[in-house]
């Protein structure tokens, strides 16, 4: 009695088997097919006198834009040296005039002092 399921089984892995090698050889020949397909699009693309001329002119922009883009970083290294230096030039007068403000309170603590002590 559990051989007729067994069998039936059997049967129906048997089938499904023949099946799926067809399917599968159905399935493998579409894909050869499809891509002999995209192959010759490619290959029909590549050869596009437009298409080349696409490629010339994005070619050409991106030159053009690399020297626009090393044109501005020269500019801007410029302008951050300029800044650089007007910062530099600041911090001297700052510390110049702090000098000056301690000499100029030190002769007046030590003009007090003597004052003081006379």
């Amino acid at each position: 009695m559990r051989s007729i399921p067994f069998f039936a089984a059997c049967a129906v892995a048997l089938a499904l088997g023949a099946c799926s090698q067809e399917h599968a050889d159905k399935v493998k020949d579409g894909a050869k097919a499809a891509a002999s397909d995209i192959k010759d699009a490619a290959h029909t693309i590549a050869n596009d006198p437009d298409v080349k001329e696409a490629g010339a002119a994005i070619k050409e922009s991106a030159k053009d834009t690399a020297a626009d883009l090393k044109e501005a970083a020269g500019e801007a290294t410029d302008k951050a040296q300029d800044l650089g230096e007007k910062a530099g030039d600041k911090a001297k007068e700052a510390g110049a005039d702090l000098k000056r403000d301690a000499k100029k309170g030190a002769a007046e603590s030590k003009k007090q002092l003597n004052e003081a002590t006379k």
